[in-house]
């Protein structure tokens, strides 16, 4: 999503920058962060406590509930107004939308040695939950014109926590597998839906860029306690990560008003457009990083060569199986949409 809008597109500035950043917090959490940290004697108490702090600062899982957040919202904003939804074109978008790149990753990922079609215990739980998000989202939009946004959300708290309370030792989603670990999520997603239906005209709403500022911080702190509870206290992230979208839907909200009063920077926008190619690829091209024997360089030269090897590997794969399949999913869903229903074209 790279394209500013009013309030009648499916397209709003500033959310791939939020994905980009999103996804490179999963990238260090599963390749490794930045070595700020390299060298300190953790045998001393002040070691231990820098070392502890920044172990936390990067958290992937609850980069994912961001992203969720921000797929609940796209999925909804371009059909948020009544008549602007059409089922099989809908459908027909999504499921080549992010099954085509899906396909090509578990494929490229065999001869790397790495399994991506075990869903239960790999990156790809994310994506199952979206594929049943994406096949619920009619039926929601029915539950919603009966009883809001509010309810379904309320309803969909309970029966997470009631999935929790299954497992209430589990640290991630993973011990509830592919039937259930989505509908420990699904309250983030749906918050997604809610906050598309928020007025965000700019010439009502003001935010000042300290705001921004300070919402995205403490966003980073809210991430850095779930992990820091996550591995050291009972409460798991199946515990803490739906109240961690709440903090997102408002700090999003923020984010999209300052986008619509300063647009922000269009390469970051440009990186956040293939974020999903990242988040499919970079364990693939961290594996393929080490099956390169790059000389050594030290702690931060081979962190950076590590990092622009998952970046371009990423990108490349973007560009031969994700793009391409943009494109066949706009040409099917036009195919299938009735021209009198053409609001729902833009929504890919």
């Amino acid at each position: 999503m790279s394209k500013t809008s009013d309030q009648g597109s499916a397209r709003i500035w500033g959310l791939d920058t939020m994905r980009f950043f999103a996804v490179l917090w999963v990238v260090f959490s599963h390749c490794g962060y930045p070595p700020l940290t390299e060298g300190i004697d953790k045998g001393t108490l002040l070691g231990k406590a820098i070392q502890g702090i920044y172990g936390n600062m990067f958290a992937g899982v609850p980069a994912v509930i961001v992203f969720f957040v921000i797929s609940g919202f796209c999925i909804h904003y371009p059909h948020r107004i009544a008549g602007s939804f059409s089922l099989v074109p809908f459908l027909a978008r999504r499921y080549l939308r992010i099954g085509i790149p899906l396909v090509g990753a578990i494929l490229l990922a065999k001869p790397f040695g790495i399994n991506l079609a075990l869903f239960q215990n790999s990156i790809l739980w994310s994506l199952l939950a979206e594929l049943i998000y994406y096949t619920l989202y009619p039926v929601l939009r029915l539950l919603r014109a009966r009883f809001g946004w509010g309810k379904i959300i309320a309803a969909s708290m309970i029966v997470a926590y009631a999935v929790v309370l299954r497992d209430p030792t589990a640290k991630d989603y993973s011990p509830f597998g592919p039937p259930l670990a989505w509908l420990v999520a699904f309250p983030c997603w749906l918050l997604g839906c809610l906050l598309a239906e928020v007025n965000f005209d700019a010439t009502i709403l003001q935010v000042t860029r300290s705001q921004v500022w300070r919402w995205r911080l403490g966003i980073w702190f809210l991430s850095s306690l779930c992990s820091f509870l996550r591995f050291h206290s009972p409460a798991g992230y199946p515990w803490t990560l739906n109240l961690f979208a709440i903090a997102v839907f408002f700090w999003l909200r923020v984010e999209i008003i300052g986008f619509r009063q300063q647009k922000g920077s269009r390469w970051l926008e440009w990186a956040g457009c293939w974020s999903y190619s990242v988040y499919l690829i970079h364990l693939i091209a961290h594996k393929a990083y080490w099956l390169l024997h790059f000389p050594n360089l030290g702690f931060n030269l081979n962190w950076c060569v590590q990092m622009l090897v998952i970046l371009g590997f990423s990108y490349l794969f973007y560009l031969v199986v994700e793009k391409p399949g943009h494109h066949i999913a706009r040409h099917l869903g036009r195919l299938l949409t009735p021209r009198k229903n053409p609001a729902a074209l833009s929504a890919v």
